[in-house]
């Protein structure tokens, strides 16, 4: 197990690359990205089905020239369809990460032609994997999925010595997110109570579409990194997690707020339910509990301890995953 290798294929936002490096300085974790570049417009000037699949079999295992069967390949959800076909030959240990509901990756992969109408996502990428995880706790009780924690792009190193490190902290609230009328209605109740707490608001709404006539006053339409979001995060005492109607998994904000040790205000009461979840530290907003906020907001709150925390590092995501591939 010691000597297993991980080759995570077409992890490529800024999340992911930061993740990958962070374990790589003491993991035998590895990048595999770009696969499919240059494939298709060269694919697409040979003549007959056989060659253009000789073709894609030759690209493939030219990228794939450094895994070997005794190392694990990893996949995401959305990335790994262009080359399905390849990952299915491949004689390695596979796992696959989902990030997204299985009902969105169906409508996504059928609405870019790779799935069709009456084709499943988890159907057809099941037998191709050894384990596959999900985010998301109903979908793996509904699919016979293996569960796993929501994490951050850190080392539980990395998250220690960040918080140790000396850095401005105001009594503020930081909010990242993107339009919808709910958070909007969400934002403009708790606005006026947070401000008469003297607590500032940090919130950032990103719209695309620019609802002005109902756009909040105090939000800022921009996009920010991923860096960005965890720089503005450390320097808030509080964080705004805003769920969409029907989600009740744990969202990547209230990760970042456990590990980081802020307080989390949320909309979402399934979060009862998690092993880090303490009144002192979490606030359920439902638009009614007013004065409770008001207390929430002047309270210290219980450290939550290492051992739970520890849990939603990126070393603790790859630990689960060499818990599932033995």
């Amino acid at each position: 197990m010691v000597d297993m290798r991980f080759f995570f294929l077409e992890w490529v936002n800024d999340f992911e690359k930061m993740m990958l490096d962070s374990l790589a300085q003491e993991n035998p974790v590895y990048q595999v990205n770009r696969i499919m570049r240059r494939f298709k417009s060269i694919n697409k000037l040979l003549p007959g089905q056989y060659l253009k699949k000789l073709h894609k079999k030759i690209h493939c295992a030219k990228k794939f020239s450094l895994i070997k069967n005794s190392d694990v390949i990893v996949c995401n959800g959305y990335s790994v369809f262009p080359f399905l076909d390849y990952v299915q030959t491949m004689h390695c240990k596979k796992i696959l990460i989902l990030r997204d509901s299985v009902d969105a990756l169906t409508t996504k992969r059928r609405k870019l032609g790779q799935l069709a109408e009456n084709q499943d996502y988890i159907e057809t990428v099941k037998p191709i994997f050894d384990v596959i995880f999900s985010f998301d706790p109903q979908d793996s009780k509904t699919y016979g999925l293996t569960y796993i924690k929501q994490f951050v792009p850190f080392t539980w190193q990395q998250i220690q010595s960040a918080n140790r490190a000396p850095h401005p902290i105001g009594n503020s609230c930081f909010y990242v997110g993107g339009y919808q009328t709910e958070r909007v209605d969400l934002i403009n109740k708790i606005t006026p109570l947070l401000l008469k707490e003297n607590c500032k608001t940090d919130f950032y709404l990103m719209d695309k579409y620019h609802h002005d006539s109902n756009y909040p006053a105090n939000c800022k339409n921009m996009k920010l990194s991923y860096q960005e979001n965890i720089e503005k995060l450390n320097q808030s005492r509080f964080v705004l997690e805003i769920n969409k109607p029907d989600q009740t998994g744990l969202t990547l904000r209230s990760v970042e707020a456990l590990v980081f040790n802020k307080k989390l205000i949320t909309n979402n009461s399934a979060i009862k339910e998690q092993e880090f979840y303490h009144p002192s530290r979490v606030f359920i907003f439902d638009g009614k509990n007013q004065h409770e906020l008001k207390q929430f907001l002047h309270i210290e709150p219980v450290a939550a301890t290492t051992e739970i925390a520890s849990k939603y590092s990126a070393d603790g995501m790859l630990e689960t995953l060499k818990q599932h591939i033995s």
